[in-house]
């Protein structure tokens, strides 16, 4: 019985209107015996028949009973099947009755496309990759030799005293080093070249040799044959098979050279560094041009400061006052904080103090420098910056004194002008009360509109732990730094004592971070939304991971945050996306929906807090909730919960806010602890009055004796538990795992 698939010799020639080709582009013309393959070790050829001896099958295949080569099989050099044996579709042991049995269980299964090689690349897109590869390192190597032709009359420029002969050799090695790297990009490209060439090649092959699949488990599926392979078919299904093994390897091959041209590369230059283990994974490496330009940017520019900084302070000072653009991409772009560190610990102590003098407002925020340097460059900054301000807001009081009124394009700058004037004066009164025993320093300053800061208390270089305190809304240098610096200074002295009573380490330091723009007190409703809780989170991360990567620690170790009121809004949005040890949420305003509950928070649940006094009806306000006293007074946490005899709020209002989530609601899902009156070991601690963090600190700094207590105010229950969780203890004193 003829077969149905078999068709007329033109069907046979063509599918779906287009003539077969194999996979090297050759016509399937059907001619000859069987297509027969050798396998390693002596392997069949072929499956043959059940019940018949398998090279008797490949002799009747191959001659035929009139001693021709039988039709059955694949053309030779053709991808073209046909359908096997003789031409009522059975082998000669078939015909003269014999009984089918099961295959042999080497025989390959059915091939179908999984046995394929998958090829993601494609060669565009490959090629489009080399190009861009080659031409930006050419356009480094390109730019590097104009900034060398440029710097080398250098020298004659910068004639004034203090000028040396070591500034213009800042910049010998770069046209070497942009040579390396063009080279190297050049190397690269070419290899990336060769496999979009390969890619084509696989692709082709493979889209061939699928069609081929198809064709052949269409022909199987229109067979009348029990079999999952039929004996007419089992030579075919063999070389497919062969044909995709070899297409594997030939895929294998091509990743492997393109890795092997790239390991070349990457091991052999400073720039390039390889991934840790120095293997890199197929199917396709991708090049981080951007990590490899700021390689090429670190190596240029530390050594260049380096240079200029043997000079002394003024060779620092004239280059950023000529390069502006340079000198602040030191801090929109600086170099990775690991690199900066090998590199300051390299350099002499002279050349450390001509940096933190001659650029202090780069060096004291700089990632990677030490802490106390950092706080050196930025005290340098205070110095320097304070006089100027306090001249520029005198000239406009001066002209208010004459009765010049001012004009409506100068009251924005006048607005800024006493704004960083009195932001100045704050760090200034804040770092005034630094002692011995109690250190403080800025860490970080940015004098822009407005001014942000933070106060380190403590020695940020050898503390075990950091903890960073974000403030909420209404907060701003020139208003809150020094009660907000008070409040660090509350809780690392806290900390400590319960360090004592743990037995764990004492060293720790605490920061006052002022570094963001917080939403402004009402009528604004600013803080009902969480614009400026965004802008903050990605400034706290950034301070977050300089602190780890300036220690060396990983994965968030020995960082513990404690946010106040909006606070919260921002610093979770923040530890959402950088891990951290310990999170203590006080008098939240809202958890925005993106973090939908602890478990969105990058760290431990275990290890996440919060607490809001009973007597604070501000904080909900900034989860839109306007809520009064219930009669209840169970748990520690105002909550309303819908039951009249147990709820201790009563909602009144609602407000359109953005972030409602309440962190100390079970469908949350922190911990919580008491920022209500509380009696520990015998000791009476006082809860929060009411929302703010800190009134007694303030009332203090203004000479005031009020009686109002807050979160972070000494002697408080809130303070008291806050100091154990940032430490990673609950507050009853065990240790979280």
């Amino acid at each position: 019985m003829e077969r149905r698939h078999r068709g007329s010799e033109g069907d046979r020639r063509t599918c779906g209107g287009r003539r077969l080709v194999d996979a090297d582009g050759g016509d399937r013309r059907r001619r000859g015996a069987a297509r027969r393959r050798r396998f390693a070790g002596g392997d069949r050829v072929g499956s043959g028949c059940a019940g018949v001896p398998r090279r008797a099958t490949r002799r009747r295949a191959r001659r035929g009973p009139s001693g021709r080569g039988s039709r059955g099989g694949r053309d030779r050099g053709s991808g073209r099947l046909r359908g096997g044996g003789r031409r009522d579709g059975r082998c000669d042991h078939h015909r003269s009755g014999g009984h089918h049995r099961s295959p042999d269980p080497m025989t390959p299964a059915l091939i179908d496309e999984s046995a394929l090689p998958h090829v993601r690349p494609t060669p565009g897109a490959v090629s489009d990759g080399a190009v861009a590869l080659r031409s930006a390192t050419e356009a480094v190597r390109s730019a590097a030799r104009d900034a060398v032709a440029a710097w080398a009359g250098i020298g004659s420029a910068l004639s004034a005293p203090g000028a040396t002969d070591a500034l213009p050799r800042a910049m010998d090695d770069a046209g070497a080093t942009a040579d390396g790297l063009a080279s190297a990009g050049g190397a690269v490209a070419a290899a990336l070249e060769a496999f979009a060439d390969e890619v084509s090649t696989v692709r082709r092959r493979r889209r061939a040799l699928l069609a081929d699949v198809e064709e052949l488990r269409a022909r199987v599926t229109a067979s009348d044959s029990d079999d999952v392979v039929p004996d007419e078919y089992r030579a075919d299904n063999d070389d497919l098979h062969g044909r995709a093994r070899r297409l594997h390897t030939r895929w294998d091959q091509a990743q492997e050279d393109l890795s092997r041209a790239v390991r070349t590369q990457v091991g052999g230059s400073f720039l390039l560094p390889g991934p840790d283990g120095g293997t890199f994974a197929p199917p396709l490496l991708v090049v981080d041009l951007a990590g490899v330009a700021r390689g090429f940017d670190d190596a240029l520019r530390l050594p260049m400061l380096a240079e200029l900084a043997a000079d002394g302070p003024g060779a620092l000072e004239r280059w950023a006052a000529e390069h502006p653009d340079d000198a602040r991409r030191l801090l929109d772009e600086p170099p990775a904080a690991r690199s900066v560190r090998r590199w300051w610990s390299a350099l002499d102590g002279d050349e450390q103090t001509a940096l933190v003098t001659g650029l202090s407002a780069v060096i004291g925020n700089l990632n990677g420098v030490r802490y106390a340097d950092r706080g050196r460059a930025n005290r340098h900054t205070l110095e320097v910056e304070l006089p100027k301000a306090q001249a520029a807001r005198e000239a406009f009081l001066a002209r208010f004194r004459a009765g010049e009124p001012l004009l409506a394009s100068e009251v924005d700058e006048y607005e800024r002008v006493l704004e960083r004037a009195r932001a100045l004066e704050a760090l200034d009164r804040t770092l005034a009360a630094s002692t011995a025993a109690i250190p403080r320093s800025i860490v970080a300053l940015a004098l822009g509109d407005p001014p942000l800061a933070a106060v380190a208390v403590g020695d940020m270089d050898t503390a075990s732990n950091i903890t960073v305190d974000v403030p909420g809304m209404g907060n701003s240098v020139a208003d809150s730094m020094e009660a907000w610096t008070e409040g660090a200074a509350n809780l690392r002295g806290e900390q400590r004592t319960a360090a004592a009573l743990l037995g764990a380490d004492r060293d720790v330091a605490t920061v006052a971070w002022m570094g963001y723009d917080t939403p402004d007190m009402p009528p604004s409703t600013e803080v009902l939304g969480s614009a400026k809780a965004v802008d903050g989170a990605a400034r706290l991360r950034g301070f977050i991971d300089g602190a780890s990567r300036t220690r060396g620690w990983a994965g968030g170790a020995h960082v513990s945050v404690v946010a106040h009121s909006y606070g919260t809004t921002t610093a979770t949005l923040a530890v959402a996306r950088i891990p951290v040890a310990n999170l203590t949420l006080l008098a939240s305003a809202g958890i925005d929906a993106r973090v939908p509950d602890v478990h969105a928070v990058d760290v431990p649940p275990d290890h996440v807090w919060a607490s809001q006094s009973k007597l604070d009806t501000v904080a909900n306000v900034g989860r839109g909730l306007v809520q009064l006293p219930g009669p209840g007074a169970g748990g520690d946490q105002p909550l309303d919960t819908g039951n009249p005899f147990t709820t201790n709020r009563r909602t009144v209002g609602v407000l359109p806010s953005s972030h409602r989530l309440n962190p100390g609601d079970p469908s949350w899902g922190a911990r919580t602890f008491s920022s209500n009156d509380e009696v520990v070991g015998g000791r009476r601690y006082p809860g929060s009055s009411g929302h703010s963090a800190t009134p007694a600190a303030e009332d203090a700094l203004s000479g005031e004796h009020g009686e109002d207590v807050g979160y972070l105010d000494r002697g408080t229950s809130s303070l008291r538990n806050t100091s154990y969780t940032s430490l990673g203890y609950t507050p009853s004193g065990r240790k979280i795992p």
